[in-house]
Order: structure tokens, then C-alpha cells, then sequence
């Protein structure tokens, strides 16, 4: 029987900053490079950032979508926008990423302009089909080479994700016995599984770094990926493992449950098992060895456990919770994988 209703976060940050908003002189620039005045404004549906992010359209005809936000608002939104830029600039034209139009860097201020998508968020709880262009979509992002791209490391870069069970056991913590209670007597175990997490993302890929429904939209015939900041170069599965959690946190409808928080133990295996079909139907999947899963798996789980118990980000109050959830359903995959491996 299960102990809650398992209705997935609200995959937002709070309140975004808007168009009005913005100091005069940065709107101007604005204008100045997109050729026209505002008229008006979208605000995009999802994500985190507390800073702009907005279809602007000009009296003229002209749109973009606009990410805004200054080096002083409390959150790392300002530093993210430089690093999605730099990336973004380098992604191959033929995959399925918004093009970089320009960007506006001064007094603090940082902006950046990229075509605008004609599409939308996927919808959650995830309909099959979307989630099935989502999943080649991923595919083919694995696929592509990195290996000319001035991308960081996933074995550097992604070490510091994967150390959260070390934490956990050494300040106990109810998120544990809450969300996985089988770990409560693994923790060593999952402190070693998690070490050698960083050593199996090794490879030549190109890797998005946060790949979920909200950094995702679907057009009438592609599903597009945005948000590139946390791009590297690392194993092909990498994306595919770190993603669905999320998918397993929102639920398929009609083939999957949600998982968001406690759970009996079989809710938690349907969530588990599900997941890793789908990892396991995927052409990323294909000769990955079983452990270098496991132990990516195991520092992915180990990753939102950890986030989801911090204290709150004050300009981001719903993240701690949309960490949590995704570390129940990530605990869930991984609970399933440790039984096959006995």
C-alpha cells in the first residue's frame, strides 16, 4: 500500500523576473540588438533561474527567447548564462538545440538572446509517445562526439556529484529510512558503489548535464533541448542515467507510477524496474558494463538524497523538494539494480 500520494514537485523555481523589470539601460540594449521595440512577453512555463526568461517580440516582427539576470541576485543564475553561452556557441548545428543569437554583459548584467522555439513543455505525468521522441532525442545527443568541443571532463567534473552517501552516513539523516530504507544497513557499501561513479562516466560524449521534462520542449516534430551550462564531455549513458529519475519521479501515464516520496516496497520496485527498462531499451545502453551502471546509478541517487535534505536556496524555494522526490524514484532504479546484481 502506498503511504503517499505521489504527485511530482512543480518543476519551478518561484517568481522570475520580467521584462518591466529590467534597468532601463539594459532594456535599450535589448531593443538595440533585437532590432525593435517589445512588445511583448512571454515568460517561459518551467525552470529554476530567478531571472528573466522570455519569448520577447518586437513591434517589428523580430523574437527571441531572453535569459536575463545579475551577478548579485542570489542565485548562480548569472554565472549560468555565461557558461550556456560559451556552450552553446560550440554545439554542433545539426542537433536539436536553440541557435545563440548574442549576448550583453555589463554592470553585473547578463543576457543572452537564442531563437525562439516554437514548443512546449513535455506534459507530466509523461504521455508515452513524447516521452519516446524525448528518449531519441537523448539518443542521439549520446551519440554525438565531444571530442572537439572545449567541454570539461565528466571524470573531474562530475566527481564532486557523487559523494553524497559518504555524507549521509556519516550525518544520519530520516531521508534515508523515509525514502530508502533499504540503504539504512548498505551505507558502506553504497559509499564504495557511489566512488567509482565518476571513473564510469569516462568517454568522448557529448553530455547536457541536466536533462529533464523542464529543459525540454516538444514541436510538432522534434523535442529541443535547452539549458547548456552544465555541458561536458563524458560516457554516452551519462544523460540518459541522470535523467530518468525525473521521469520516474512525474510517471508515464498509463505505464508507469509516480514516486516522490515513501513508498511500500512494491511501488518502489514497479517505479525501479520501469526505469530500468527504459535504460535499457535505449541504443546508449548497448555494451555498458552493469557495474559502471550500478555505480553511476548509485552516485546519481546518492546526489538529489543529499540536495533535497540542504536548507532551502532562498531564491529558488521549490528545488529542495524537486531534488528529493527525483532521489526517491533515482533510490528506487537503484534498489532494483543492487537486487539483480546479487
Amino acid at each position: 500500500m502506498t503511504m503517499v500520494p505521489h504527485v511530482a514537485p512543480e518543476a519551478s523555481g518561484g517568481r522570475r523576473l520580467r521584462w518591466p523589470e529590467l534597468p532601463a539601460h539594459v532594456r535599450a540594449a535589448v531593443e538595440q540588438r533585437l532590432d525593435g521595440v517589445v512588445a511583448s512577453e512571454r515568460a517561459a512555463e518551467t525552470g529554476f533561474s530567478p531571472g528573466l526568461a522570455s519569448v520577447l517580440a518586437t513591434s517589428t516582427g523580430g523574437r527571441a527567447f531572453v535569459k536575463a539576470a545579475h551577478l548579485d541576485d542570489g542565485s548562480d543564475a548569472a554565472r549560468l548564462h555565461r557558461a550556456e553561452a560559451r556552450v552553446s556557441a560550440t554545439l554542433p548545428r545539426n542537433l536539436p538545440v536553440p541557435r545563440l543569437l548574442w549576448t550583453f554583459d555589463e554592470d553585473g548584467w547578463v543576457v543572452a538572446a537564442y531563437e525562439a522555439v516554437d514548443g512546449r513543455p513535455p506534459a507530466t505525468p509523461w504521455e508515452p509517445a513524447e516521452l519516446g521522441a524525448a528518449l531519441e532525442t537523448i539518443a542521439q545527443i549520446g551519440s554525438t562526439s565531444a571530442a572537439g568541443l572545449d567541454l570539461p571532463d565528466a571524470v573531474t567534473d562530475a566527481s564532486g556529484l557523487f559523494t553524497g552517501w559518504e555524507r549521509l552516513r556519516d550525518d544520519p539523516d530520516p531521508v534515508v529510512t523515509e525514502l530508502a530504507p533499504w540503504a539504512a544497513g548498505r551505507l558502506d557499501e553504497l559509499v564504495d558503489l557511489a566512488a567509482r561513479a565518476a571513473a564510469a562516466c569516462a568517454g568522448d560524449a557529448l553530455v547536457h548535464g541536466d536533462l529533464r521534462a523542464d529543459n525540454l520542449l516538444v514541436t510538432d516534430d522534434r523535442v529541443v533541448v535547452v539549458d547548456w551550462p552544465w555541458a561536458m564531455r563524458g560516457a554516452a549513458f551519462f544523460d540518459l542515467a541522470g535523467f530518468l529519475p525525473s521521469v520516474g519521479m512525474q510517471g508515464v501515464r498509463g505505464r508507469a507510477p509516480a514516486l516522490t516520496g515513501r513508498a511500500d516496497v512494491e511501488h518502489r520496485r514497479s517505479v525501479g524496474r520501469s526505469l530500468d527498462v527504459l535504460f535499457r531499451s535505449s541504443p546508449l545502453a548497448a555494451g555498458v558494463d552493469d557495474d559502471a551502471v550500478l555505480a553511476v546509478v548509485a552516485g546519481i541517487t546518492a546526489y538529489f538524497l543529499d540536495s533535497g535534505r540542504r536548507p532551502p536556496v532562498p531564491s529558488i524555494p521549490r528545488l529542495r523538494a524537486f531534488q528529493r522526490a527525483q532521489g526517491a524514484a533515482a533510490a528506487a532504479w537503484l534498489e532494483v539494480l543492487l537486487d539483480d546484481a546479487r
